[in-house]
């Protein structure tokens, strides 16, 4: 039912706080445990005026608004716009696998600024032909490419340490087996019976400041070309 005050003022008579705030009371208990939709008006009243835009960044593809930020990078269709992952950036040619060797792979990273502490997630996905690396330098079949996440704090902060380790990173085995030739290669077999990759990582955590987050590899392949990928960033004000 619609809310009926239980005091009612007459012109010229005095106001008592005792009935202003019974009428107050009384529209508490309606608002709280009162309103039924037949109360309601049947047209929206909230305007766009009543609403803050975001604020979007369109280079870094970034959106912020009240109640958090958000935003993605993505390279994918018909004109590929490859990204490269190689053992010559990283220590995979000394046959070194540790967290220090990873490096940045470019154009998958994101930098924004918190206003408060917020809850992050980190979503990424990418695909990769890697190799076929043939040289005398390669472990053929034992050759892999490392994928990770990172945040600041890690790689871009020059300490070397990230907080999702290369035990946590998705692995993808280089093409040792070569590019088959036609024929038998083609439409019914596979040119590359191995080398392809199809990776995809989530990461959460919390930040309060300046966040930059993206993907490192480590390869032991001289050649891994990712030929599509996407990175998405979700942050939620705690």
């Amino acid at each position: 039912m619609a809310y009926t005050k239980p005091n009612t003022f007459v012109d010229g008579n005095p106001l008592t706080a005792a009935d202003i705030k019974g009428n107050d009371d009384a529209l508490k208990v309606y608002l709280h445990e009162g309103v039924v939709a037949g109360d309601l008006k049947s047209t929206a009243w909230i305007e766009t005026r009543h609403i803050q835009p975001p604020i979007i960044e369109p280079i870094p593809g970034i959106q912020h608004g009240v109640t958090g930020v958000q935003g993605s990078q993505s390279r994918t269709g018909a004109v590929v716009r490859c990204q490269f992952g190689t053992s010559f950036l990283t220590a995979g040619r000394s046959g070194t696998t540790n967290d220090e060797s990873f490096a940045i792979i470019p154009q998958t990273t994101m930098q924004f600024t918190l206003r408060k502490s917020a809850r992050i997630l980190f979503h990424w996905w990418m695909e990769s032909n890697n190799g076929p690396d043939n040289s005398t330098a390669s472990p053929g079949s034992n050759a892999y490419m490392w994928v990770t996440e990172y945040d600041a704090g890690g790689l871009l902060a020059g300490t070397g340490k990230k907080s999702v380790v290369s035990t946590y990173a998705t692995e993808c085995i280089q093409n040792y087996r070569a590019w088959q030739n036609n024929p038998p290669g083609g439409p019914a077999y596979p040119y590359t019976l191995l080398g392809y990759g199809n990776m995809a990582g989530t990461k959460v955590f919390t930040k309060t400041d300046t966040v930059v987050v993206g993907l490192a590899h480590l390869s032991l392949i001289d050649r891994s070309a990712i030929i599509n990928w996407g990175v998405t960033i979700e942050a939620y004000y705690l």
